[in-house]
């Protein structure tokens, strides 16, 4: 399994201090909606060619100007994308057009009811992420959430899953062996010392 770390609502200068801690621990590091918000891509992509030894994904949650945003984002550094899985599945097509054989782009399917779901699982190379939203205020169950999930769409080969995960969660993830990628945010990039956070789920996974 690939562990991904997400950054968010930090400053460039700790972001800069984290990506070069996670270099190469973390399969993915990711630069997360607010910090493409707060700074764009031009801030962001100095940082992430830091990243040598791991991919970036920008979490830029397209919802339209798919094919524009994009090829932006491609052109800015990015190795993963995601489009939100509430848009169009026009807009997700063009996504997918804009991305080649070694990008890959990740569909957030927060909060996205399962009709729509049923539209837009046919991306052989997407990355389909269950995300369990955090503003809910309940405590995720992500094996539970993933089970139902390939149970409904079996022919989905690439699973993500986020939201919460702690290293409980990621032990039971890593036995039921569906997800490809584990996303993990704040109990990495909080932490007081992140990159023995990091390989802590790093040993879990592998």
């Amino acid at each position: 399994m690939k562990l991904q770390v997400a950054i968010d609502r930090k400053s460039l200068t700790e972001t800069e201090q984290l990506v070069r801690s996670l270099n190469g621990i973390a399969d993915i590091i990711e630069f997360g909606t607010s910090l493409i918000k707060d700074f764009g891509f031009n801030d962001v992509s100095k940082l992430a060619q830091l990243a040598r030894h791991s991919r970036v994904l920008y979490d830029i949650k397209t919802v339209d100007e798919g094919a524009y945003e994009f090829h932006s984002g491609f052109y800015y550094g990015a190795d993963y994308l995601t489009v939100m899985g509430s848009a169009s599945p026009s807009t997700i097509a063009l996504c997918y057009k804009e991305t080649n054989a070694i990008q890959h782009m990740m569909i957030d399917l927060t909060d996205v009811p399962e009709n729509q779901v049923a539209k837009i699982d046919t991306f052989d190379n997407a990355v389909y992420l269950v995300h369990h939203n955090n503003d809910l205020g309940t405590k995720i169950d992500a094996p539970k959430m993933l089970a139902n999930f390939h149970q409904l769409h079996p022919k989905v080969k690439h699973i993500a899953v986020a939201g919460g995960i702690d290293l409980d969660n990621a032990q039971r993830l890593r036995k039921q062996g569906i997800a490809e990628i584990v996303i993990v945010g704040g109990k990495i990039s909080s932490a007081m010392f992140a990159e023995g956070a990091a390989r802590s789920f790093r040993e879990i996974l592998k």
